[in-house]
């Protein structure tokens, strides 16, 4: 049967429905599926194959809908002839819809999303552009064919960069790099080549020197796919190129990207000049791929922070390996963004117009093109910039009034909207290993598996099962900085945290080899219900245990008020036997004679190890620290003690920095019951110390957004990122590092009026212990009783010694005391609290080293009290005495 329809542009298809076979996904990626299509059937439809409606006329109806039923081959004699005639009919039409104008920025992100559902209009505005581009012509690049990496990739004659010539050196003044113009300033930036020769590099730093620019930036890798896309063009120390010296100051080296300064200097009339040339090198932007969104527009904002603090007519340089694709696209977004920032539109048509005259291949591909919409898209929406510690400071002062606190968690709740939009979904194909059939009972939840290019491999437990190689454990990538001449920072890296879940009773073992194959040094179990069956127990508290080939040895254990620590040392068994075929006798009798030499000579070399002065450790051995918190239920999504995480935090610093294996460079294991839930937090808060403590600011949201790349379902609840900002908050607020006012007070004044108070309340508890008919302090806070008096007679000793200190203290930090005590307070009680602050109007300042030295002494006082849970509006019960850790 053959039935003619008539489409949009006039002519005829014949459809082949008896034989179903034709271009379907060819022809739903140049018209949507659900576009509609006026169709108009021929007489000669057969009516038994078809519904009525469908013949009555023409209508309206989707290409989907065709291909579902009956339009599976088309053609004017053959189908490669129809597709042909279509996809030339949908590109004009496409062509013809480029944008005349410049886009508002509060439309702007409507539109990219309309672009993106009709995929074609992006291609017909790149195919415009290289229609309306003008013939410029190439002839010096020509001529120099050997100074060019790419002979499709040459300098406009027009705008070239025009070196001073060398005397008796011939096309000395050539060097394959153009001017492009920004929006407003000519000759803004100067697109150029790698250097890939020695003379290639003299030549670039003459540019440098010659164009008088301070910034470089660049945008591949030195080596990648097994070839030198660039030779490393500045020196580790000092070098000189030609007559010009260049000296590296320093070196910062991120996640993404690595941040380097230079001082550059030439002798001219008998005088030396110096200068200074940053260098901002993006390190994870591959040959025909496309980078982090995130890195890349944080990236391009120390870029424009350096350029502003830059002379205006100073070009700014940017290169990758061919000087084409990769730099267009950064200057595009550049550009563009900088448009936004001053007139609040963006011309992302406009703009590539004008590098395409200015560059050859400025564009490459329709992937470049539409990956220029998709990051500007994302500034526009989250234009979320990190905060500095004064700006930090600030935002404390919010939590003060109810009016602020609520602006506050609408900006919150508006980040976390962002948060959860702009995370890209892990398709199944990207978790293969994880839904594959032998694997399936490995994981607690199957909707939550790892990424296979993100996942730790195990390689210890081979021919224990199929896949012996998978647990359910995934990298997350937030490596900040690396800093080598700081011991204290220590070595921030790529792949520094593995997320993972509770191991179930038949993982154990995958786990312990997780810890010894990838030299884990600390693990923390953010979840403690270790009695339940459902979590099984993983590590023991005392002596020696077998897990499958691993043998767990406890070297100390420590109970803190927050969390339990285990030392342990995982040792490799000698012969670990692999199941398989049954083995002959003359092969047992083999092996039973090579096992007897290993363990001979083990024992000598374990001999000649204890013997050494210099302490070798043993074989096969890692040493471990196993920090299990005590302060988080299950059933809540923050913890219970805010101080108390905050300790957890800084012992697991601590060790990473101290453990006698020197495990810097070695990754931590973060663990929840599901592996999805508080991790984050965990993970989150610790890189925002490191930028705290590197860079002076704090980028919250995108910390959270990087965490969430290769697990999606971290932060799963607004209430977890709000945390976050809280936890970071109240860490800020309570460390003395990052606070610089001095006290003008007498410590010694200071230390009285904390002896006072501790007395004064050891008398309020010993007064209240003879209402309860308890025996001692230890087992009345043991019991389930009310403590609004004890709550009263603590807060009310504390007001008055705020009023005998001299200075003005910041009632901010009250309130965050106040919150470390009491995380689940009720409304009556807090007005009673800050009643006595509130009269005074008075602002408090309470930021000095020994006042927060004070207030941790308030804080142990009442360690019991911070474990108190809300459970009416005038109660405050504690929880069992199961549950309170003991001294």
């Amino acid at each position: 049967m053959q039935i003619f329809l008539t489409l949009i542009s006039e002519r005829f298809a014949m459809i082949d429905a008896p034989h179903a076979h034709g271009p379907r996904e060819e022809l739903l990626s140049i018209w949507p599926a659900e576009e509609p299509l006026a169709v108009s059937l021929h007489p000669r439809c057969h009516k038994n194959h078809f519904k009525s409606a469908w013949y009555n006329g023409t209508l309206l109806v989707t290409v989907g809908r065709l291909l579902n039923n009956f339009l599976l081959h088309l053609g004017f004699g053959s189908a490669s002839a129809t597709l042909d005639y279509w996809t030339k009919v949908q590109e004009e039409k496409a062509m013809g819809a480029v944008p005349q104008c410049p886009i508002e920025t509060s439309k702007f992100l409507a539109f990219v999303q309309e672009r993106k559902r009709k995929r074609l209009l992006f291609k017909g505005e790149l195919m415009m552009l290289k229609q309306i581009v003008e013939n410029h012509k190439s002839e010096y690049g020509y001529l120099n064919l050997k100074k060019n990496n790419y002979p499709d990739v040459l300098p406009f004659d027009y705008n070239r960069v025009i070196l001073k010539p060398i005397p008796n050196e011939p096309n000395s003044h050539y060097i394959n790099a153009s001017y492009v113009d920004s929006f407003f300033q000519p000759k803004a930036f100067i697109i150029t080549q790698a250097m890939k020769t020695k003379p290639a590099c003299v030549d670039f730093w003459r540019m440098v020197w010659e164009t008088n620019a301070e910034i470089v930036v660049m945008l591949t890798k030195v080596f990648d796919f097994m070839k030198v896309m660039c030779l490393q063009y500045w020196p580790l120390t000092k070098f000189d190129y030609g007559d010009i010296t260049v000296e590296t100051v320093e070196a910062k080296t991120y996640a993404y990207f690595t941040l380097r300064c230079f001082r550059v200097s030439r002798v001219e009339n008998g005088s030396t000049i110096i200068r200074q040339v940053r260098h901002f090198h993006f390190t994870e932007w591959e040959v025909n791929s496309l980078p982090y969104i995130s890195a890349l527009l944080d990236f391009r904002r120390r870029v424009h922070n350096a350029v502003k603090r830059c002379p205006n007519n100073v070009p700014m340089i940017v290169h990758c390996s061919n000087g084409g694709g990769r730099s267009g696209v950064f200057l595009a977004i550049y550009a563009n963004l900088d448009l936004a920032e001053a007139e609040n539109v963006i011309d992302v048509y406009g703009y590539c117009q004008t590098l395409l005259n200015a560059r050859q291949s400025a564009l490459e591909n329709l992937d470049q093109y539409v990956f220029i919409y998709e990051t500007l898209a994302e500034a526009v929406q989250c234009n979320i910039n990190p905060l500095t510690l004064e700006e930090l400071r600030h935002r404390t002062t919010m939590y003060t009034t109810k009016q602020s606190r609520q602006a506050l968690e609408a900006i919150y709740s508006q980040e976390y909207k962002f948060l959860t939009q702009l995370t890209p979904a892990l398709r199944i194909g990207d978790c293969a290993g994880g839904h594959r059939l032998e694997n399936r009972g490995k994981n607690r939840d199957v909707m939550v598996v790892p990424p296979d290019n993100s996942r730790p491999y195990l390689n210890t437990l081979h021919g224990e099962s199929k896949d012996y190689t998978y647990i359910n454990a995934v990298y997350v990538d937030i490596r900040l900085v690396e800093k080598r001449d700081d011991d204290d920072a220590g070595f921030r890296r790529k792949n520094e945290w593995i997320v993972t879940e509770w191991p179930k009773h038949h993982t154990i073992d995958s786990f312990w080899a997780l810890v010894f194959d990838h030299s884990c040094h600390t693990v923390v179990n953010l979840s403690n219900d270790e009695n339940s069956k459902a979590y099984p127990r993983f590590i023991h508290s005392r002596g020696r245990q077998s897990y499958g080939p691993f043998i767990v040895d406890v070297l100390s254990s420590q109970q803190y008020p927050y969390a339990t620590s285990h030392i342990v040392k995982v040792v490799k068994k000698k012969v670990f036997d692999i199941p398989g075929r049954k083995k002959s006798k003359r092969s047992e009798r083999n092996e039973k004679k090579l096992t007897d030499q290993l363990d001979s000579l083990a024992s000598i070399l374990s001999e000649l190890m204890v013997n050494n002065k210099g302490g070798i450790q043993e074989v096969d051995a890692r040493i471990c620290n196993v920090i299990s918190v005590r302060i988080w239920p299950i059933q809540h999504r923050v913890p219970l003690s805010t101080v108390g995480l905050i300790d957890v935090i800084k012992m697991a610093r601590c060790w990473r920095k101290r453990a006698p294996d020197r495990p810097e460079t070695k990754p931590t294991v973060v663990i929840s019951h599901n592996g999805v839930s508080r991790v984050g937090i965990y993970v989150a808060i610790n890189l925002l110390i490191d930028q705290m403590d590197v860079e002076q600011e704090v980028d919250v949201f995108h910390a959270a957004k990087i965490v969430r790349l290769n697990r999606p379902q971290l932060f799963d609840h607004k209430e977890e990122y709000k945390y976050l900002n809280d936890l970071l908050i109240h860490y800020y607020m309570t460390s003395p590092e990052y606070h610089s006012t001095k006290s003008a007070e007498s410590p010694c004044l200071l230390y009285l009026f904390s002896f006072l108070f501790i007395s004064i309340l050891r008398m309020a508890i010993f007064k209240m212990k003879g209402k309860l008919n308890c025996f001692n302090v230890n087992f009345a806070f043991s019991r389930k009783f009310y403590l609004i008096e004890i709550f009263h007679k603590i807060w009310t000793t504390f007001l008055c010694i705020l009023e005998a200190v001299s200075d003005e203290t910041l009632q901010s930090i009250i309130f965050y005391q106040y919150e470390a005590i009491t995380i689940k307070k009720g409304p009556n009680f807090d007005k009673r609290v800050f009643a006595g602050i509130r009269k005074k109007k008075r602002v408090y300042n309470f930021v000095i080293f020994e006042k927060i030295l004070f207030l941790q002494k308030l804080a142990l006082w009442t360690i019991t009290i911070s474990e108190v849970q809300q459970k009416s509006s005038r109660s405050f019960p504690l929880r069992s005495s199961r549950d309170i850790p003991k001294k």
